[in-house]
């Protein structure tokens, strides 16, 4: 038993909604989950999306499918990219 370390690209509905898609995933995290990175990484014609890696436990089933459910109901989110996912 350990815990997973999963990262997620999260693409903002509008180009400048980038540092509110930090800001709420930062104050309103659920607690299972500990934000390990997040940064703004530059993708085209000043669209930044936000990368984010997030820790939590292996032994509770369905947080990653929670964590998902958190993160696309974010008002600014239009769409999450599962980048990686392992066991740390």
């Amino acid at each position: 038993m350990g815990d997973i370390l999963t990262v997620y690209k999260i693409y903002p509905e509008e180009v400048e909604q980038t540092e509110k898609i930090v800001e709420k995933i930062k104050e309103n995290l659920p607690q299972e989950f500990k934000l390990n990175t997040i940064e703004l990484e530059p993708v085209a014609f000043g669209l930044k999306v936000v990368k984010a890696s997030f820790v939590f436990p292996d032994k509770i089933s369905g947080l990653s499918e929670k964590l998902e459910s958190y993160l696309k109901a974010i008002e600014e989110v239009s769409e999450i990219d599962v980048l990686g996912q392992t066991l740390i």
